[in-house]
């Protein structure tokens, strides 16, 4: 067997790392390579090697370096991802991933669905800049307890209030110290998807006035329904993630749900100005202050209250304004909207359904001002 030179070996191993960078720089081009979230790709911390960018991993590529030179400065595990992603292998879009992610999919197991060696799943994750879940998060889910229609009906119609849902799964809500024993009863439907840590108090001064800002916020665990429904009322419009009305809202609403949402946004005029009802025999009229969300979402509202109870409404802007839409009822349609929804009111908020409260509740407001003065 003739024996190989070692000047042929030395070209014949030139010639694979050039082929192998020819192949990357082809990859940058012919593959569509998803963008960096974060380009701080964390390096164990009892390992010295630098981490760089994929940005910098290309353009020192395209500068003539081979994988096999970056590795001698580099991470070389890091390396090896960049050129697994470079090279089109890793199909898993970050909307994929998140999905699976969130339902507590441990990350091996994401990977092996779809083919990505595990030394790669970890860095493609800091890739998308999805933020880590440890394992009590998993079993959390994996082991949690379906809610029941009560603990549904509660945060749906928070959700068309002043409810929110965040990317990982927690719903959220925050209200005033007038208003936190409302949002205690509304924790109360939800305790098996709260902990000793769900409450949070914070005071800030408002920019705009100087006053000093009190806020009590509570916050449940994650759960796999609270996942779905991100899904169902966030849609990412002009690259935000905006609150939208699902076109399957007719199907969520029942008398509970409205309650909720009216308790959070909804105000009854009985005619009084001025602490005296301008006529006698006038009858409440309704709205909800609806202006978080569009006009459309507002229409597909409108219509979907008169489908599942029958009760008229029309979509009107305040002070004229069209960035500023409401849901309106007349002083008929108001009293059909008051009796389902009056038997589910919190105490401290009946005020908006019963006149004789309703008028407490201003000579209440007056004596604030008083003594404020």
């Amino acid at each position: 067997m003739k024996e190989i030179s070692e000047e042929t070996i030395e070209k014949i191993s030139k010639t694979k790392l050039e082929n192998g960078r020819k192949k990357i720089l082809e990859g940058f081009v012919k593959n569509d390579i998803p963008t960096q979230i974060n380009n701080n790709l964390a390096i164990p911390a009892h390992r010295t090697r630098e981490h760089i960018s994929f940005d910098q991993f290309k353009t020192l590529i395209s500068q003539g370096k081979s994988l096999q030179e970056l590795c001698k400065s580099y991470s070389k595990h890091l390396m090896a991802f960049y050129s697994y992603l470079s090279k089109g292998k890793i199909t898993l879009s970050k909307e994929q991933f998140i999905e699976e992610y969130n339902k507590g999919i441990p990350l091996d197991e994401i990977g092996r669905s779809h083919n990505i060696p595990r030394e790669h799943i970890t860095y493609l994750r800091e890739y998308y800049g999805i933020k880590r879940k440890g394992a009590t998060y998993q079993k959390r889910l994996q082991n949690e307890v379906p809610l029941s229609q009560e603990a549904k009906d509660v945060i749906i119609g928070s959700l068309l209030g002043d409810g929110y849902i965040d990317p990982d799964g927690y719903f959220t809500e925050k209200h005033s110290p007038e208003q936190l024993e409302y949002l205690q009863w509304k924790s109360s439907f939800l305790k098996s998807i709260t902990t000793t840590k769900s409450w949070s108090y914070y005071e800030a001064i408002d920019g705009r006035y100087g006053t000093l800002i009190k806020t009590h916020q509570f916050r449940t665990v994650t759960h796999s329904f609270l996942h779905d429904l991100r899904k169902t009322f966030y849609k990412k419009i002009d690259q935000k993630n905006q609150k939208v009305i699902p076109d399957n809202i007719t199907d969520m609403l029942n008398d509970l749900v409205m309650a909720i949402w009216f308790m959070d946004d909804g105000t009854t005029d009985w005619k009084y100005r001025n602490g005296f009802k301008s006529s006698i025999g006038s009858l409440p009229s309704c709205k909800i202050c609806s202006e978080s969300f569009s006009e459309v979402d507002n229409k597909l509202l409108s219509k979907a209250i008169y489908k599942r109870f029958g009760i008229m409404s029309e979509v009107k802007f305040k002070g004229n304004d069209i960035n500023k839409p409401q849901i309106v009822f007349s002083t008929e349609e108001s009293i059909k909207l008051i009796h389902i929804i009056k038997k589910h009111l919190h105490p401290n908020l009946m005020y908006k359904v019963k006149e004789d409260l309703y008028v407490l509740s201003l000579i209440a407001k007056e004596y604030q001002k008083q003594i404020a003065l």
